[in-house]
């Protein structure tokens, strides 16, 4: 395990993003920065980290890695029967069992299929180890939708996947016995069409399903017709599993004002693929970028906002919209035009990636939410040397943060957390080193211990002059 120590002061709080070939995004206290990194992840991916930032888990298209990037024991995807390429990667914790998680895979049009596999930290002394044999793979016709959120009672979770070619959502609880083959059906929303092999811009699809961070409400990206995507909202029951639909007539539409008669002038315009969606933390707006692959300079992402507080039936008229992200004239598309392309950082923040080949570059949404009849407002663009080619921001499940953080140092007499902490960043896992950054601490023989879950993990002893 790679350390970072730094003093603790409150709960700071540290997560890690990838979205691209070595391009990994930091959170420290809402804080941004990026992190140049040697593991170059493939094109689907999912992280987990602890709420201190501990990194327990990669996972791509090579299989299961732990927090040094080498596969777990069992762990690569020969051994777990996946097929060269995915649809989609989401990663839980199980409940009630330390050091244990689940790793969801949903596999692309040839194959349909949904499995998981569970994954023991714990084994080969904190190297990890896949339990068990392969992959169960528990859904065929499977679309790459997958979300995932907590069960009402606060301990399970719901998984929640999407029928090919249908009207029907399947929510899968998983508890502390593991995943319920049995699902909850709800036929509820837009038909989605059957996919054909391959359809590379197919919403239906690929388009991006998400749950707001309550829970309580669910989005995902779809076609309304050949070339013209959109999406729709549902209401979510996280007590019984069942999907409600709330309107699903969302559409890439900018409202205006007409200069002479003052009346509201809609334009609605195609849009090839839907190919991102999130909430606000408060639940009250949706936004959806929309992707247009025209290369005459016309092309781009084109991005609404939703207010999610209005009456079901008048969502689709909320909407301001903006062209967040031009590709330019004869502008190539990027190795992963599926992917995800917006996402709520842990810092509350909306980002935007860019679609264009080879273009390191990352928009934050400026200033939102907007008032109606305002414009939406641009991005600020984030570069760095240390970014390359974007591909799809990962699907995760917001409200996993469960977990005892994992301490470094001795605790003080009185019971209390020890005056700093262990904080793992990815840039520094290139093997077994350990980094302490000393920050104010005095110099002296300090005796480490590191604890996770009230289990000792190791200690050493560390000299600071």
């Amino acid at each position: 395990m790679t350390l970072i120590l730094c003093e603790c002061a409150g709960q700071a709080r540290n997560y890690n993003m990838i979205f691209g070939s070595s391009n990994w995004l930091n959170f420290y206290n809402e804080q941004l920065t990026i992190i140049p990194s040697t593991f170059a992840v493939t094109a689907r991916n999912a992280t987990m980290s602890e709420p201190d930032g501990a990194l327990s888990l990669v996972v791509d298209e090579t299989g299961i890695h732990n927090a040094n990037f080498d596969l777990v024991q069992d762990g690569s995807a020969q051994d777990l029967g996946w097929p060269a390429r995915l649809a989609s990667l989401l990663i839980l914790p199980k409940p009630d069992a330390p050091f244990h998680y689940f790793v969801f895979v949903n596999t692309p049009e040839v194959d349909k299929q949904a499995g998981y596999v569970e994954v023991d930290m714990s084994m080969n002394l904190g190297a990890g180890g896949v339990v068990g044999s392969g992959t169960t793979w528990y859904m065929s016709n499977t679309t790459a939708k997958i979300a995932a959120t907590t069960h009402g009672n606060g301990v399970d979770y719901w998984v929640l996947q999407h029928a090919d070619g249908t009207d029907t959502f399947h929510a899968f609880r998983i508890g502390p016995g593991g995943l319920n083959p049995v699902p909850i059906i709800s036929a509820t929303g837009p038909l989605l069409s059957a996919t054909p092999v391959p359809d590379r811009l197919s919403s239906d699809f690929w388009g991006p399903m998400k749950f707001s961070v309550s829970g309580d409400q669910l989005a995902f990206g779809f076609d309304h017709a050949p070339d013209s995507a959109g999406a729709a909202v549902f209401w979510f029951n996280s007590s019984t599993g069942t999907v409600t639909v709330r309107n699903s007539s969302l559409a890439y539409t900018a409202y205006d004002l007409d200069d002479y008669t003052g009346d509201t002038i809609a334009v609605t315009l195609p849009m090839d693929f839907t190919s991102g969606l999130d909430f606000l933390t408060t639940d009250d707006r949706l936004y959806v970028a929309y992707l247009d692959t025209s290369i005459d300079g016309s092309g781009g992402f084109f991005s609404t906002q939703y207010d999610l507080t209005v009456c079901d039936g008048c969502i689709p008229h909320t909407s301001l919209a903006s062209n967040t992200s031009s590709v330019g004239v004869g502008t190539e598309w990027g190795a992963d035009t599926t992917g995800g392309s917006l996402v709520l950082g842990p810092d509350g923040e909306l980002y935007l990636r860019n679609a264009g080949s080879n273009q390191g570059f990352l928009h934050w949404w400026d200033n939102v939410p907007h008032e109606f009849n305002t414009s939406l407002g641009g991005s600020t663009l984030i570069s760095s040397p240390d970014l390359h080619e974007t591909w799809g921001f990962p699907l995760f499940c917001k409200r996993y943060h469960d977990s005892d953080p994992a301490w470094l140092g001795l605790r003080e007499e009185d019971g209390r957390d020890p005056a700093f902490r262990a904080v793992p960043k990815p840039a520094l896992n290139d093997g077994p080193t350990t980094v302490l950054v000393r920050k104010e601490l005095p110099a002296g023989l300090y005796a480490l211990e590191v604890f996770r879950k009230g289990r000792p993990l190791g200690s050493t002893r560390v000299i600071i002059e």
